[in-house]
């Protein structure tokens, strides 16, 4: 029985005569709202074409804290176009590459692919109040993010509220070993016929560059105190894993390592600013970039976290899953998350802060 329903019976069994020593006083329900609210919220997920992104959209689909709201899966209209069969040069018919993901993720709950070349796109930036930029490429996040700014600049989201960004660890680091070795510039194009060479690699700049953006662009719109929305970035170590489907490269002895990733290394390490060094799970990535979308705590307002995972989990815990059989561990819980969010020994005084306004 619900509370009102219980007051009103109550109400109902007092005497008619009886007499009341006090004016009852008028109570006033305040309700809270999520952060997240399906009736309220579109989120806009980009990146898709890859494995992280497509983990965010299937998990904010099933996640009961996200789990209604209308989640727009933004892709280039390449994705739509039809290329010439490469396995038969006779073929006449066009094969569509992203056609099955196209397919798999419009059939989520709530998960509509939209193409970005079109109004309804347009239409879909003026309603959208997170954004989850999620390509694992650094080239692509780098140029999500600036699509992603300009639009901000050109004021056609009013609506936005959040901002959630991939990027990678080592960003602070990255003129020193290993990172450097990783960072290292290239020069691509530069065996092509009549082709003019363009800059390459320095992977690490460009997501750096993708978070100066971001920042840069909070700035503009009023700074932490005055602007509309806030963002929350997520550093991850080199990617690993499967995520929730089977066999998903074409490389067998990398699928292989993938599985067995999954398997055993289930747990997460998070830390504030550009910690850590290792690797971090595709499955898990998905849930931390999610929660910082639908947490309400003020601990990850215009935060930067680095994320990596953690293992090997005890025998128990890997029994019976087997990714490449279809069989994949289940993705971390949001309690793990805010858990790992939460003040260290040497932070105990901090507050925790107040609600995400919403």
């Amino acid at each position: 029985m619900s509370a009102l329903a219980s007051l009103h019976g109550r109400a109902l069994a007092r005497p008619l005569h009886a007499k009341t020593t006090a004016p009852r006083r008028r109570t006033r329900v305040v309700l809270t709202r999520a952060a997240v609210d399906p009736e309220r919220d579109v989120i806009l997920v980009s990146g898709c074409r890859e494995r992280i992104a497509q983990c965010c959209v299937d998990q904010l689909s099933k996640n009961e804290r996200s789990a209604g709201t209308a989640v727009k899966v933004t892709l280039p209209h390449d994705a739509y176009v039809g290329v010439k069969n490469p396995l038969n040069a006779m073929a006449k018919d066009l094969v569509y590459p992203d056609k099955p993901m196209i397919d798999c993720l419009g059939a989520l709950d709530a998960v509509e692919c939209v193409d970005e070349s079109t109004d309804e796109f347009k239409g879909c930036l003026k309603d959208c109040t997170g954004v989850i930029l999620a390509s694992e490429y650094a080239p692509t996040l780098l140029q999500t993010a600036e699509d992603l700014c300009d639009r901000i600049k050109a004021g056609a989201m009013p609506k936005l509220r959040r901002v959630i960004v991939l990027s990678h660890i080592g960003v602070e680091r990255r003129d020193v070993d290993p990172w450097k070795l990783m960072n290292r510039k290239t020069m691509v194009g530069t065996g092509v016929i009549g082709g003019t060479p363009r800059p390459g690699g320095a992977p690490l700049d460009r997501w750096l560059d993708a978070e100066t953006l971001v920042k840069a662009t909070l700035e503009s719109c009023g700074g932490a105190d005055e602007s509309p929305w806030s963002y929350t970035i997520v550093r991850v170590g080199d990617l690993r894993g499967n995520g929730p489907t089977s066999v998903t490269y074409g490389d067998a002895m990398l699928t292989l390592v993938d599985n067995a990733f999954d398997v055993r290394m289930q747990d997460i390490e998070m830390e504030e600013g550009d910690a850590f060094e290792g690797f971090t799970k595709r499955q898990s990535v998905a849930v931390v970039l999610n929660r910082m979308l639908t947490t309400q705590s003020y601990r990850v307002i215009n935060k930067t976290f680095s994320c990596i995972s953690t293992g090997p989990v005890d025998r128990e815990r890997r029994k019976g899953w087997d990714v490449a059989k279809g069989r994949s561990p289940p993705p971390i819980e949001d309690k793990v998350v805010d858990e790992e969010l939460q003040p260290k020994e040497e932070e105990e005084n901090v507050p925790a802060g107040a609600p995400v306004p919403t």
